[in-house]
């Protein structure tokens, strides 16, 4: 009996991955969750109390991870202030890394995470890696400068518009490809030419 009741969750969960990829949180359907597991919708209430909950028990680890290493680069962002470093294209890489590594694990439920989970308590988390991206540009923006690393209103400016077109252009690579080697190819390409772009914006 406790075979089935298993077997009848990862059911739910896998249709519950389907819907989600395909529609917002706010728009996906527990009904048509319900008819694609092959179970009554009052069946699905019988696991998870609301479609918050179903939600949550898909993309919480990997938004556990996710927050861990956004932590562990801002900690090396925070010992380069120390150590004098200051090396841009370091930290986007290990941004780059850190999707790479949670799309190998969580293909699906990051590409959930990053572009439906609006409306949410997840909501927020494509704002928490702008964040850490306006972070690490205005880092880049203030190396080698002797006046007090003041930023100026334009470089503010910029590093919130540079940080939410990465983060942008990366939701829109997970959400075109599922092939783990093309997303691979594609964000590495996509870190390279914004860091082109980048070096050439400290040089104005």
């Amino acid at each position: 009996m406790q075979t089935l009741k298993e077997d009848v969750r990862q059911s739910i969960l896998r249709a519950a991955l389907n819907e989600f990829k395909t529609h917002d949180y706010m728009d996906a359907s527990m009904r048509r969750i319900s008819a694609a597991a092959g179970v009554t919708t009052g069946n699905i209430y019988r696991y998870y109390k609301n479609k918050e909950e179903l939600f949550e028990a898909l993309v919480r680890p990997v938004y556990e991870k996710l927050i861990e290493y956004v932590l562990d680069v801002k900690k090396e962002l925070d010992r380069s202030y120390t150590g004098g470093e200051n090396d841009g294209l370091k930290y986007l890489n290990m941004v780059e890394d850190t999707i790479i590594d949670l799309f190998d694990a969580y293909s699906a439920e990051l590409t959930i995470l990053l572009n439906r989970s609006a409306g949410s308590k997840y909501g927020q988390v494509k704002s928490d890696l702008v964040a850490l991206i306006v972070t690490i540009l205005e880092d880049v923006f203030t190396s080698g400068r002797e006046d007090g690393d003041k930023l100026t209103t334009l470089q503010r400016q910029s590093a919130q518009m540079l940080a939410g077109t990465v983060v942008e252009g990366v939701c829109l690579i997970l959400r075109e490809y599922e092939d783990g080697e093309t997303v691979k190819r594609l964000v590495n390409e996509f870190i390279f030419l914004y860091h082109k772009g980048l070096e050439h914006q400290c040089k104005l």
